[in-house]
């Protein structure tokens, strides 16, 4: 069997998101859909109420009063951030493991992908993209193929190395003739099984803007520069660390300069703090 079709056949008996999620994933990615049906579908859940409510009342939020009902977070935080944060639940377990291949401690992905996704969010809301509940949640999954590729990774580890190290390739490049494939483009097939929106679909699968679409592709864009954003300023794990091309026209389409930069760096490792706060992550 070929590794590609191992890779194939691992993602195939992947655990299949709750439905609750799924739909909520799919209102997101909607731009047609109006946000309270997001709402409505969490109220339907009890474990995604109860465990919103959890982070709601944690210290983290330092939020004024206990927040008792679903409702009363909207009007505390509005409507589009308690949709992000009950789909922050619904995926952490898929993203809390460990992956030795990576250099990823457990929690490491789960923490940088949540900071990820609130970078994301604050570059699509100053620039007012539209989609921006789709750009969150692309971003909060963009390494989401490393799960599948772990294994694959570890065991090739030392060519990947050689070919980034000795060749010039960048990891994604390593990663695909290693192994056969990489883990943007697994990314990409996972959210089709998962059945996301075409277009957060393209952005989880071009998040490195390996192609010229997705350098033109406003959203596309700013996943990279969150990815840029955590690469830069996070807290160094993970082997494929600073380890991708660097591409000027994406960087000069999102309009980021030096200044907002260092400003999201910032931000970033802000992020992350409270990440690993709000989920107890070291």
């Amino acid at each position: 069997m070929s590794e590609i079709t191992r890779i194939i056949r691992d993602i195939q008996q992947l655990q299949p998101l709750p439905i609750v999620i799924q739909k909520i994933v799919a209102s997101l990615g909607d731009p047609d859909s109006p946000l309270s049906d997001v709402i409505s579908l969490i109220e339907q859940d009890p474990a995604i109420t109860a465990n919103l409510l959890k982070m709601l009342n944690s210290a983290h939020f330092g939020l004024v009063g206990q927040v008792d009902s679903v409702q009363r977070a909207v009007t505390l935080l509005g409507t589009r951030r308690v949709a992000e944060l009950a789909l922050t639940y619904g995926f952490s377990q898929n993203l809390q493991t460990a992956l030795g291949g990576y250099r990823l401690t457990k929690g490491a992905l789960w923490k940088q992908s949540l900071a990820s996704a609130m970078t994301a969010r604050k570059l699509a809301e100053q620039r007012q993209l539209s989609h921006q509940p789709a750009i969150y949640t692309a971003a909060l999954l963009r390494d989401i193929g490393k799960v599948i590729l772990n294994e694959y990774v570890a065991g090739a580890i030392g060519d990947i190395q050689h070919l980034v190290i000795q060749d010039g390739l960048s990891f994604l490049e390593a990663e695909r003739a290693c192994v056969g494939a990489d883990h943007a483009a697994v990314g990409g097939l996972i959210a089709r099984q998962w059945h996301f929106s075409p277009t957060m679909i393209f952005m989880i699968e071009n998040h490195h803007l390996t192609t010229p679409e997705a350098r033109k592709d406003p959203s596309t864009t700013i996943l990279y520069l969150a990815d840029m954003v955590a690469m830069l300023a996070g807290d160094g794990s993970g082997v494929d660390r600073l380890r991708y091309r660097v591409h000027a026209d994406g960087v000069a389409a999102g309009h980021l300069s030096k200044a907002e930069m260092r400003v999201l760096m910032l931000m970033y490792q802000g992020y992350l703090r409270g990440a690993s706060r709000l989920f107890d992550i070291p």
